[in-house]
């Protein structure tokens, strides 16, 4: 049976690109820090409450990631975090692990597919997939990405998910179905006439997966309401399954070759339902095949921060505890949208343009499944992780223009240098020990009704926290996933001790880049690239081919380099 006074948490992710390394680095640090709490409860239930050695300063309340929902390069994190949870040999970068040993999100997000052989960017700048294919299915080389998967979606020594992992944890990725499935709106009154109607075409989309455990079998579950796929990650052919809906949601548009899906078509029948219910005058005109087979990009192209349909899954799955508030939204996005201009548009043709392509991701944006949902919330139930960090400038602390080293080229450019990657990783573990332990949180009246416990006076004050900070006088608040690398943190007292530099994670420096050294690495890889790009585009004969030769490669390269070197020096990346 439920327990009703489990705190359950809805984690979310946006699309980020290369800069899922710092959403990598977040994760990474929360669900160490679960571990460690996890830890110290256990050795309490051990001890029991009699015992001299029991620890009257650890929290008893329970809280469950229930719902993980992501977009693009969030739902790679979000896979991720899935498997790392159910993986018996999952290791934390820490002190202790700084070449992130069977870490799952650092080998995926800061290693990425660098080699003895190669570094990722070389690997993204081969041309063997445009020879392979004798056509340009996508700008960069997508075959890279495809190893990454591989060694991330590898058969692992399974464990039961911890206790901080709901039993009935859902995983959802966002998709953007360039097929499209079509209902039709029945303009009929009395029902007699199906002709008349208009079709309506839905593009987006997305893939909801469970693990297999005692509660849920293996496959579709038999009642025909539940829209979820039950994986068992121990056989291939689900790691497979898991794979290709991944990398689909991260298949950015144009840059990264689009995915090519199949899925049983007893899903798709299910989706109408889900999206209507029982609403009348609308059919969805389905799929006569068993497998329905969709060409699939970015999920970020309709829905790129996919809070919405988290939290109605979430509530659908636990009315009473949302009712109740006994939950949190969590959102994880590199890259929040802080544009509030709504200054008039141009009238010039490229002034139109921008402004409907702007107008209609906005658009798109704002009619996202599950939105009324998330923005009735009440206070403190959605929270916000972003990329914070600052350099001291004379004797003030202040923000830089940009926070993320990968920030530039439109998030591309965490892909043209590992430590770019490595610096966000890091900024993600250090954002997410101060969200912890100073943003997600009760103010001391809710604590008793939200956490469905009243904690100890000791646990009380050895991890609450005022605003402002150090104001004995200031305003409580408790943490709702209590940092055991803590010892008081009314004042930041630290244990060094058990954790050394963990206690208090600093910034690596900000990377910086020779540019020099950049051209001579990879200069003639991005000619090459540029030169086989326009040969397969424009199956080239010998006039194009000997045009390509002399003005293309030159001509797009210096616009590469120029706009590399721009946005570097923008950015303070620059040596």
């Amino acid at each position: 049976m439920e327990n009703k006074n489990t705190f359950k948490l809805c984690i979310t992710m946006a699309g980020a690109v290369s800069a899922g390394a710092y959403t990598a680095g977040v994760l990474d640090y929360l669900i160490e820090t679960l571990d460690l709490w996890e830890q110290a409860k256990q050795k309490n239930r051990d001890l029991g409450q009699n015992h001299p050695d029991y620890d009257h300063s650890i929290p008893i309340h329970n809280v469950e990631i229930d719902v993980i929902s992501g977009s693009s390069a969030g739902g790679i994190s979000g896979t991720l975090a899935m498997v790392a949870m159910a993986d018996k040999n999952f290791k934390s970068y820490n002190r202790n692990n700084k070449t992130g040993e069977n870490n799952i999100f650092y080998k995926s997000w800061v290693d990425m597919a660098d080699d003895e052989h190669s570094d990722t960017l070389e690997k993204l700048l081969d041309e063997d997939d445009l020879r392979a294919d004798g056509a340009v299915k996508s700008l960069l080389n997508t075959l890279p990405i495809e190893v990454i998967a591989d060694r991330a979606l590898g058969i692992r020594e399974q464990r039961k998910v911890p206790n901080y992992a709901s039993d009935s944890l859902d995983v959802i990725l966002t998709t953007t179905n360039l097929r499209g499935l079509n209902f039709m709106v029945d303009f009929d009154t009395d029902g007699t006439d199906t002709s008349k109607g208009t079709v309506i075409t839905n593009h987006g989309g997305f893939l909801r997966y469970k693990l297999m455990n005692d509660k849920y079998k293996v496959g579709i579950p038999e009642n025909e309401e539940d829209l979820y796929y039950v994986l068992d990650i121990s056989k291939q052919k689900h790691l497979d399954y898991l794979k290709d809906a991944t990398l689909s949601t991260a298949a950015f548009p144009i840059g990264l070759k689009s995915r090519k899906l199949k899925i049983s078509s007893e899903y798709i029948k299910r989706y109408p339902k889900y999206l209507f219910k029982s609403a009348k005058g609308i059919r969805a005109l389905l799929p006569e095949d068993d497998i329905y087979t969709f060409n699939s990009v970015d999920g970020g192209v309709i829905n790129n921060e996919p809070y919405g349909i988290g939290l109605k899954v979430l509530r659908e799955k636990h009315k009473e505890i949302c009712d109740n508030e006994k939950y949190a939204v969590i959102m994880i996005d590199p890259f929040p949208n802080k544009d509030n201009d709504i200054a008039e548009t141009g009238d010039g043709i490229m002034d139109i343009v921008g402004g409907l392509v702007k107008s209609l991701r906005n658009q798109v944006m704002f009619n996202q499944d599950g939105i009324l949902d998330a923005l009735d919330t009440s206070d403190r139930t959605k929270f916000l992780i972003e990329p914070m960090r600052k350099v001291k400038v004379g004797n003030e602390w202040v923000r830089p223009k940009s926070d993320l080293a990968a920030a530039p080229i439109g998030g591309f450019a965490g892909f043209l240098h590992k430590d770019l990657r490595k610096h966000d990783f890091q900024l993600g573990r250090k954002n997410c020990q101060t969200f912890l332990r100073y943003h997600f949180s009760l103010p001391e009246e809710q604590i008793k009704s939200r956490l469905g416990t009243q904690p100890s006076p000791r646990s009380i004050e050895r991890f609450e926290y005022s605003n402002p900070p150090g104001d004995p006088n200031g305003k409580k608040y408790y943490p709702i996933i209590p940092d055991m690398r803590v010892l008081r943190n009314f004042n930041e007292q630290l244990d060094i001790a058990n954790y050394g530099e963990d206690a208090k994670i600093e910034l690596i420096p900000y990377p910086k880049i020779s540019f020099d050294d950049f051209e001579k690495k990879y200069k003639k890889r991005i000619k090459n690239r540029i030169g086989y790009l326009v040969k397969y585009l424009f199956k080239s004969n010998f006039l194009t081919s000997l045009a390509n030769f002399l003005y293309v490669k030159k001509a797009g390269y210096n616009f590469v380099r120029d706009t590399l070197h721009d946005q570097f020096k923008e950015n303070d990346l620059l040596q």
